[in-house]
């Protein structure tokens, strides 16, 4: 068992606290988030994300002059990809480090843990570190160096969906918020507040980072080595393969890796 340190930061309190902790996760830095002070917002209960959102969404309104306190349950979806805590794997460069539950929240782009008692424990969100991942539901998520669809360099949780040959192709999942309109008239639709989802496919040659695959042809067969490229843009056109589907992105890289 290894002797690491963590760094505990409790919401309602506003202390930074040093404690030295035998854990077999490493580097092993975990805020640990807690209820806030009563009378202080609204009662999150212990739900980091549910803080997190609310201070985002307050500051927004306020930018635009509006006073509404706005919580999670006025909002139609969900910040999560698996609402209910499982279990999983923590991953210390690429090695199994420790079993815990956890879910996967896509609005703050983090992973929540808890230990053992789902009733009882804490909401952890653990560190993001390029060396840490975690294992959910057969799938493996990596905190990982990428080039964003603007082209800039930016650090986010992947999903690796296929890994073969030279290519690795990467699934990121997004929460997004989408704010509601109410109707004009009472002929025109209204719509709630609302999360809703969006996916991006990033792809890695070799050990550079992932970048966001663009939904162009063109513009996609140029992330492929040069010596693959007049294949693959041959296997896409006689296959007729739609760029725009995972399945489509999976059959080109599946191509190229074999190559």
């Amino acid at each position: 068992m290894r002797t690491i340190f963590f760094f505990f930061f409790v919401f309602g309190f506003g202390s930074l606290l040093l404690a030295q902790q035998k854990a077999n996760v490493q580097p092993g830095v975990i805020s640990v988030y807690q209820k806030g002070l009563q009378g202080i917002g609204p009662d999150f209960g212990n739900n980091p994300a549910s803080e997190n959102f609310y201070s985002q969404m307050r500051d927004k309104f306020a930018a635009l002059g509006i006073e509404q306190q706005l919580n999670l349950r006025d909002i139609e979806g969900s910040i999560y990809i698996n609402e209910a805590f499982e279990s999983g794997s923590i991953l210390f460069k690429g090695q199994e480090d420790r079993k815990m539950f956890m879910r996967y929240n896509a609005f703050n782009d983090e992973f929540e843990i808890k230990n053992t008692n789902l009733k009882e424990d804490k909401t952890l969100a653990l560190l993001k570190n390029q060396d840490i991942s975690c294992v959910l539901n057969g799938h493996l998520y990596s905190y990982m160096i990428l080039l964003d669809k603007k082209g800039e360099r930016n650090q986010a949780y992947l999903k690796e969906v296929v890994s073969l040959g030279n290519y690795r192709l990467f699934e990121q999942n997004k929460k997004l918020f989408k704010e509601g309109k109410p109707a004009k008239t009472s002929h025109s639709v209204s719509f709630p507040h609302r999360f809703v989802d969006e996916t991006n496919y990033y792809l890695a040659l070799d050990d550079a980072f992932p970048v966001y695959i663009p939904s162009k042809k063109k513009e996609f067969v140029t992330l492929f080595s040069a010596e693959h490229q007049p294949k693959v843009k041959k296997f896409i056109k006689e296959k007729g393969i739609d760029l725009k589907t995972k399945r489509g992105l999976v059959n080109v890289v599946t191509f190229a890796g074999n190559l």
